[in-house]
């Protein structure tokens, strides 16, 4: 009892003595904490998946595209930081949480398996031998048969061990470790995905180019430059597109370091980053055109001038008369509650002019042109004694490019190829072992295997032929023994029950059930 006492005592010291390092060793450890790690991952990412991330929507404003596109749904979204999931720092912390689970559970299990294979015996017991499923014998053998089985397993490539009386033969141990491959390969994929975070290593964005702009951009070191854009539909009403591609040039500084006709799916590569063309703006916005003066009651024409939506200029010429840029807005908003006339953006989607009218002679005449707004314009100059007129536009599209830099895709790819090499190892191969052992003039034979045991069955009948032992089939699977249950204690019977029972008819199932508690 005091030997009891002092066990559980030492036992109940070492517990208490475990450091905190003990701890967090033994909750990674967990097979349990690893599967919770697992499903959350799976769950985080499906919520991902809900709405596109910011990285491939059509538009450089993510703050206003949730909302607008998916209602309070889509602000929620992006507001709870699920539009960037997967950069974010619970996410990764996630990832690294199933990257220090894979490496305790792998060094708890592996370590332990690589001790038992380099320690297992060559002069394995008999009767050790004799329990495989695969098992021969050979009556009044000798060494020389041994060697003659020697011999025959290392034409099949078998690694031998030899000790007086006794053989090791084995192949296939790497297949053993296949699943803790496949963790090293889920860790190198894990580290490409932490390659994101050293500066430099990992940039995506999208640039909107207008036709002829071009654009610096700092975190890959080169500008990118939009010498023309073409967009086609399918019909006439322009409701289905047909393409979008991008004459793009790449600068360094002034200098042009490559050119591409950019079409989807076929990118331009320059220094490690990747321009695809990615989107496009489908509301075109205008480039140039034509107006012309006219006068509102007789519709006489005064002439025209041309306009660059871009870059207006501060004053026009149209025949005698002179036309003075008061105001100009590029996106023109009228909106009495915020007062008045705004611009929503610096792009001419929908471009308000406010000239002042005059000639020699004449007091200036202020006005409004809005092309895509004629109502508001004739309910601001109802009394205007001039009308402005666009006879002829040229509109154009913005361009959205995405460059992608991911230097952590050469060691995600080299993750891949690793755990596809462990599943290969898994699946398509075995880790084999026949020992042989003679004793008392008889050579008994015994063969083990992690799977395939009717190829294993074909190989060990091969190799014992010359012996003149004949082929063997593997015994079936032991089955492990079923616990007898319990037997209620036998109570005397009362003195009122000691009656001898009716006949009854008694069903088959009963009778069994009786018999077995009989033998019981």
């Amino acid at each position: 009892m005091k030997q009891v006492q002092q066990a559980e005592t030492q036992k109940q010291k070492k517990q208490k003595q475990k450091s905190l390092f003990d701890h967090v060793w033994d909750f990674f450890a967990s097979v349990r904490v690893a599967i919770v790690i697992i499903v959350s991952l799976a769950l985080t990412a499906i919520l991902g998946t809900i709405y596109p991330q910011e990285n491939a929507i059509p538009s450089p404003n993510p703050e206003f595209y949730y909302m607008d596109t998916y209602g309070k749904t889509g602000d929620l979204y992006y507001r709870l930081g699920l539009s960037d999931m997967y950069n974010s720092w619970w996410f990764l912390t996630l990832v690294l949480m199933l990257a220090i689970s894979l490496i305790i559970c792998s060094i708890e299990r592996v370590v332990p398996l690589y001790k038992s294979l380099k320690n297992q015996p060559v002069a394995r017991k008999v009767i050790a031998i004799r329990s495989d499923r695969l098992y021969a014998s050979k009556d009044g053998a000798e060494e020389a048969d041994i060697d003659l089985l020697a011999a025959q397993l290392k034409k099949k490539r078998y690694k031998l061990r030899r000790e007086s009386g006794a053989l090791l033969a084995e192949k296939g141990r790497l297949p053993r470790f296949g699943a803790y491959i496949i963790h090293i390969g889920l860790l190198i994929i894990i580290a490409g995905v932490f390659v994101r975070l050293i500066p430099g290593a990992y940039f995506s964005d999208m640039v909107w180019l207008k036709e002829g702009e071009r654009k610096y951009v700092d975190e890959v070191g080169f500008g990118v430059e939009n010498n023309g854009f073409e967009l086609e539909f399918y019909d006439k009403a322009q409701t289905r597109v047909k393409k979008y591609e991008t004459d793009v040039a790449v600068y360094v500084g002034d200098e042009v370091k490559a050119t591409q006709h950019l079409i989807v799916n076929e990118p331009l590569k320059f220094n490690h980053t990747l321009i695809f063309q990615n989107s496009y703006d489908p509301n075109p916005m205008f480039k140039k055109g034509k107006v012309e003066l006219t006068d509102k009651k007789t519709g006489k024409s005064f002439g025209t001038f041309d306009i660059d939506f871009n870059d207006p200029q501060q004053s026009y010429k149209a025949g005698e008369y002179t036309l003075t840029m008061v105001n100009y807005y590029p996106d023109i908003k009228v909106d009495p509650d915020k007062g008045g006339v705004f611009t929503n953006s610096r792009d001419p989607y929908n471009p308000g002019l406010q000239l002042a009218i005059s000639k020699p002679g004449m007091e200036p005449q202020t006005q409004w042109m809005m092309p895509l707004a004629p109502f508001v314009e004739e309910m601001l100059g109802q009394d205007y004694q001039f009308k402005l007129q666009l006879v002829q536009v040229e509109l154009f599209n913005m361009t959205g490019l995405r460059l992608q830099k991911d230097l952590g895709i050469p060691v995600v790819y080299t993750g891949c190829a690793v755990v596809l090499w462990g599943l290969v190892l898994c699946f398509y191969f075995q880790h084999r072992r026949i020992w042989a052992r003679l004793e008392d003039g008889v050579l008994h034979i015994g063969a083990n295997t992690s799977k395939n045991w009717l190829g294993m069955s074909k190989e060990f009948n091969k190799a014992t032929a010359p012996l003149g032992i004949e082929a063997v089939t593997a015994k079936p699977k032991s089955k492990p023994k079923a616990k007898a249950p319990k037997v209620a204690p036998k109570q005397e019977p009362q003195q009122e029950l000691q009656q001898e029972p009716q006949q009854e008819e008694t069903p088959q199932s009963d009778v069994s059930q009786g018999k077995e508690g009989t033998e019981q």
